[in-house]
């Protein structure tokens, strides 16, 4: 039988050992425990980099999903243009349709229910040119006033009209 050796070309024709010789047989033993420790070393570093190629791909990606998943950032002020201009025509159209309103207190049932629906939308129109112009605590004030005199407005519609 030839030696298991891998360095060794002796063949002993009649013996039925592995090994042609105690020093061949260390040898290869000691070379298959380095063996198996190379493979454990060449199992780690595939490990770290497969581990480091998937943080390299996840983390990336995961923080642009974020990105465009959170809300866009509102500017303080958001000023669009003409708001200046559109505040000022919503609250006099308001004020006008207020002293409309009051000033039809004896005319006909169906011209006082025209006039107060014709507030109650002017009032609609400044509620949201008010949330779409102003910002911070003056905002949520006159918003506020803004829902309460809708509010109003609508239980009148509701007493004269209904």
């Amino acid at each position: 039988m030839k030696c298991s050796n891998p360095g060794c070309n002796q063949r002993d024709w009649f013996s039925k050992r592995l090994y042609c010789s105690k020093h061949h047989r260390d040898a290869f033993v000691a070379d298959a425990s380095n063996l198996q420790e190379n493979q454990k070393n060449l199992i780690l570093k595939r490990f770290i980099i497969a581990f480091v190629a998937f943080i390299g791909l996840i983390v990336p990606a995961t923080f642009t999903m974020a990105v465009l998943a959170a809300p866009p950032a509102r500017p303080e002020a958001p000023h669009f243009s003409g708001c200046d201009r559109n505040l000022a025509n919503a609250s006099a159209s308001v004020a006008a349709m207020r002293v409309r309103v009051k000033s039809l207190s004896g005319l006909d049932r169906s011209e006082i229910c025209t006039a107060t629906r014709f507030y109650f939308l002017e009032m609609v129109k400044a509620r949201a040119v008010t949330a779409l112009c102003t910002s911070g605590a003056e905002r949520e004030r006159e918003l506020g006033r803004l829902d309460a005199d809708v509010d109003e407005v609508n239980e009148a519609i509701a007493a004269r009209c209904l």
